[in-house]
């Protein structure tokens, strides 16, 4: 499970670099905001070299599209757009991995999960971060980020037949050393608040818990920090690597 956090979900690429390496098996993929970025890439095939080297030059720019009268700043278009890019319009069926990406109904506030229909749509959904992007609608449901309802599917990649499931949150659980400096970073502080505590019961359901840690602050428009959070990916998962190897006999 690749779980959301805006700029940190960058770390699920240095994760995957390790289980690339070391022949750790995937085969399936639950996905919440921008883990459901990097795990659609990746399971449509693209390799994590390309995925890494638009991870380092991607810009909040090309994933910004401005819009009017909706509950919203922005439009989700330009997401799935940059999703059409790199991967295709591609449909769930075509995934060389079966995915699931998880978001939420800003309406009931139930997690939906999909699994069906259109990709790049189902990532930008899942990456609506509400107040901000406005919503997508998807089959009657009006759609928004997937941290609000399922942060960490584990319940989801089991359902779709993983007997062996890795977390990897990249939600910090640890406090942050400095105050929020402008109304966007305390927004993403509180909104970090309340996935990492709805994310508990599932953490604790995860055969391996990857968590990675950046001793530094990372807020969520931290793109430009990248290198750093694709390094402490490969940290986090080179520390558990061995316990994987050894549950899965490789």
């Amino acid at each position: 499970m690749l779980g959301g956090g805006v700029a940190r979900g960058i770390a699920h690429i240095g994760v995957l670099k390790v289980f690339e390496k070391h022949k750790v098996p995937i085969d399936y993929i639950a996905a919440v905001s921008s883990g459901a970025m990097v795990g659609a890439a990746y399971a449509a095939g693209l390799e994590l070299r390309l995925i890494e080297e638009i991870a380092l030059r991607i810009k909040w720019g090309k994933i910004v599209k401005i819009t009017f009268f909706r509950p919203g700043f922005v439009s989700t278009a330009a997401i799935e757009e940059l999703v059409i890019k790199y991967i295709g319009d591609i449909k769930f069926s075509e995934l060389k991995i079966p995915t699931a990406v998880v978001a939420a109904d800003i309406k009931s506030g139930d997690p939906i999960v999909i699994a069906s229909g259109r990709v790049a749509r189902a990532v930008a959904a899942s990456s609506a971060v509400p107040g901000i992007f406005a919503p997508e609608e998807i089959q009657h449901h009006f759609l928004v980020d997937g941290g609000l309802g399922d942060n960490l599917p584990v319940d989801v990649v089991k359902k779709m037949g993983a007997n062996f499931t890795i977390a990897v949150d990249v939600v910090p659980a640890k406090p942050i050393h400095t105050l929020p400096r402008d109304p966007f970073q305390m927004y993403g502080r509180a909104f970090d608040i309340v996935m990492h505590k709805l994310s508990v019961e599932q953490r604790k359901k995860a055969d391996i818990l990857i968590d990675p840690y950046i001793e530094e602050d990372i807020w969520h428009l931290d793109l430009h920090k990248a290198k750093r959070l694709i390094a402490a990916g490969e940290n986090s998962a080179n520390r558990v690597i061995n316990r994987i190897k050894r549950k899965l006999g490789i």
